[in-house]
């Protein structure tokens, strides 16, 4: 699954649970699709994680066995090819 990593302004690490459906998955990564935190890269310059997340869409892409969750986080990555 996700690495456990702590982004941005985000107090709490996130992690996707071991028992996740494929689904379950792919709205979790769409959601951080679509909303990125940000990551100060230097001083004072922030950027947004959105390619953490896609990055990580492609990878998960190619252990899912539930067709829908596929489609789904295929159609989510192409929004933002």
């Amino acid at each position: 699954m996700l690495k456990e990593e702590n982004f941005g302004n985000k107090s709490e690490t996130e992690k996707i649970p071991e028992t996740a459906s494929d689904m379950k998955i792919a709205l979790f990564l769409a959601g951080h699709i679509d909303n990125p935190c940000e990551a100060e890269v230097a001083p004072g310059k922030k950027e947004n994680i959105r390619e953490f997340y896609l990055k990580e869409a492609r990878r998960l892409l190619s252990e899912m066995t539930e067709e829908n969750a596929k489609r789904f986080l295929e159609l989510k990555i192409k929004e933002y090819e």
